[in-house]
This record gives structure tokens, C-alpha cells and sequence, in this order.
């Protein structure tokens, strides 16, 4: 069923409105049945609106028909959720996205889903663009959007180096020592 929801917000989002890099884009969605567990909607169906949220950001900025006609591929390096309240079912939320920070090879974004004015869940990811085994500078995704470089966000703030910080730190306990 997740993968239908993304396939619907693909679809919808290439009929609104298209959108500058540096802008906030919101998507509304509904909790059905399927994103519950027991009585509130679970983690992976949250993780499932994000992606939503970033789809629909790329889809409206272009990125999707410029990746497409390089044969670029975006995935994402680490992601943090922080979760706030829960969702029942069939209640209406919104997930807002942003990108935060675009350095030489990675891009942050931002998102939260609010519902009446109130925060349900945050999250922060990066991910860069791909060309086979090969990087894509965000210099020349920004210029094949047609984005204004100046209007892409260079500030480094203090979420970015604690983000790096804990994706390191997972690394090294998870990935680099953990033996079996």
C-alpha cells in the first residue's frame, strides 16, 4: 500500500505548481488503515510520508526529469527521525520539506509533519546525486535546475555538525566495531 501513496504523490506532484530549490513545499495526507499499528500510525508509514515529502520536492523543482535525463540517482546517506505525538487513524497531518544546507556534494532537508498547528514528527536527511559509481557535484545539479546559486542555502548551522557527529558515531559503534 506505501508504495502505491508514493506512486499517487509522483503522479500529483507533477501537476502542481513548480517550485524554486530554496522553497518550503507541504504535502497533506490522510492516515488509513494500513499506516496503523493497533491503534496509532507506526514508524515505517511516517519514514513512508517523509519520502513522500521529498518526492514531491523534487518532482516540483524538476530534479526528477533532469536526474532522469542524466541518469542520476539520488540516494540518501543517513536520515534522523524524532518523533513527538502520534497519528490515529484517519486523522489529516501535513508534511513540510526544505532543503536545509547544499555543500560541494551533499544536499540536508528538513521536514516536519504538524497537525493542527502541532509538531507529530521531525526529520533531517542528506543524499547526494549519483551518476553510476560517480558524484555528482550539487554545483551542476544546481545549474541544470536552472536554480540561482545564490538562493541555495550555504549557511552551515549548528544541525548540520551534529548530525555529522552522530552519523560518524554510528558508524564507528555499528558498522566499524560491532563483531558478530
Amino acid at each position: 500500500m506505501r508504495w502505491i501513496k508514493l506512486l499517487f504523490i509522483l503522479i500529483k506532484a507533477r501537476l502542481r505548481s513548480h517550485v524554486a530549490g530554496s522553497e518550503t513545499t507541504c504535502v497533506n495526507f490522510r492516515v488509513w488503515v494500513t499506516d496503523i499499528d493497533v491503534s496509532v500510525m507506526n514508524h515505517a508509514a511516517i519514514m513512508t510520508v517523509f519520502e513522500m515529502g521529498r518526492a514531491d520536492f523534487m518532482v516540483r523543482t524538476n530534479f526528477f526529469k533532469v536526474a532522469t535525463k542524466n541518469k542520476w540517482f539520488f540516494p540518501n546517506q543517513a536520515i534522523q527521525v524524532q518523533f513527538y505525538r502520534p497519528l490515529k487513524m484517519f486523522q489529516k497531518a501535513k508534511v513540510y520539506t526544505r532543503m536545509s544546507f547544499v555543500d560541494d556534494t551533499w544536499f540536508y532537508f528538513e521536514q516536519k509533519i504538524m497537525r493542527n498547528g502541532k509538531p507529530i514528527a521531525a526529520c533531517f536527511a542528506n543524499g547526494l546525486a549519483k551518476k553510476g559509481r560517480d558524484t555528482v557535484p550539487t554545483l551542476e545539479i544546481i545549474e541544470a535546475l536552472g536554480i540561482d546559486p545564490d538562493k541555495v542555502p550555504r549557511q552551515r548551522h549548528k544541525l548540520i555538525e551534529v548530525f555529522n557527529d552522530n552519523n560518524v558515531k554510528m558508524t564507528e559503534k555499528i558498522v566499524d566495531k560491532w563483531f558478530l
